[in-house]
């Protein structure tokens, strides 16, 4: 072979590792999953993360013809499951199925066992917009609420330290209402809903948990830190509606390792898009308080990042940390 024709050989060589190593990936996105998916839920049965985890399992096990298993790994606010997730096979087969902790964590502690670039995220679709709401006895439209408290120093329940409701109601309430108020941590959300449905303290601030209670009556939701009102809440107003401009939700996140084959990762998106199309589906998340979303990687990655800074504005602003 003369000197001009191993050059050629050599780029032709390389073009077909190139396209035969891409064919490769293809397959293996148009076969998968092989195996059982596991999604490794950050937080306890039951909740608002957890709930949707165990909808698209049982939808996705159904599609893709295998087992896709829900796993339950609480701890740390999110950062255990997301730990284990970081350092699994990137083969698809391992999934952390967590929720805006996932963006808080990121300036909330100082110490985390992972880092946000070893995992890839898949889909941000579903969220339910941060809520606060007080006994019936108290009053039930925000600017009485709040001219009602300048006179006292009131409490607000949350599912914790650090939790998107603690800082979103305590940002809310420092930084735009100045109206002060001390932080009652609970250990979840559902027993700081009963924390305010016995009246044992002034306001509790909540998501997707504090629904059931508002539309019942049991509780009256002040606002909601959406953009529009929610379908599962229609009489229960915005912040901007009441004079302050302000959205924070709650969301849940699917992520994979970071080195997960692009195409088994832009798969596992369109399949959850797929599902969250179907009217059955939707009627059942919209009746449980979730709002839509649909999103591609590329949309879900940019939100993701928005999110860690907008989070991570809340976190300095009101001077909160783990260690």
């Amino acid at each position: 072979m003369n000197a001009f024709r191993r050059p050629v050989a050599a780029a032709l060589s390389a073009v077909a590792i190139v396209l035969s190593c891409t064919g490769v990936v293809r397959a293996q996105a148009s076969s998968y999953p092989q195996d059982r998916v596991t999604m490794t839920v950050a937080f306890a049965a039951g909740g608002f993360v957890d709930s949707f985890a165990r909808i698209i399992a049982q939808e996705l096990s159904t599609k893709w013809g295998k087992p896709v298993t829900v796993e339950n790994k609480a701890g740390a606010g999110g950062n255990t499951a997301a730990s284990i997730i970081a350092s699994a096979a990137p083969d698809g087969l391992n999934l952390l199925v967590t929720s805006t902790a996932i963006a808080i964590n990121e300036t909330l502690y100082k110490q985390r066992d992972y880092s946000l670039d070893q995992l890839v995220p898949i889909s941000i679709s579903v969220s339910s917009p941060e809520t606060i709401a007080t006994h019936p006895s108290n009053p039930g439209d925000l600017k009485d609420y709040l001219a009602w408290a300048k006179d006292r120093e009131i409490t607000f329940a949350t599912a914790g330290v650090g939790s998107g409701s603690h800082i979103a109601a305590e940002y809310f309430l420092r930084k735009l209402a100045k109206t002060p108020a001390t932080h009652v941590p609970f250990r979840g959300g559902a027993l700081s809903v009963q924390a305010a449905l016995g009246n044992q303290v002034d306001m509790v601030a909540s998501s997707f948990g504090v629904i059931p209670q508002v539309t019942e009556g049991k509780l009256k939701g002040l606002a909601v830190a959406s953009e529009t009102r929610v379908s599962a809440m229609p009489d229960v107003p915005t912040y901007t509606e009441k004079g302050f401009p302000f959205v924070a939700e709650s969301w849940v996140a699917v992520l994979a390792p970071a080195k997960t084959p692009a195409d088994i990762v832009g798969k596992i998106n369109t399949d959850i898009n797929e599902i969250l199309a179907r009217k059955d589906v939707q009627e059942k998340l919209l009746g449980m308080g979730y709002q839509l979303h649909k999103r591609d990687v590329a949309e879900v990655s940019v939100y993701l990042k928005d999110e860690v800074n907008k989070w991570g504005e809340m976190v300095r602003t009101i001077g909160v940390s783990v260690e």
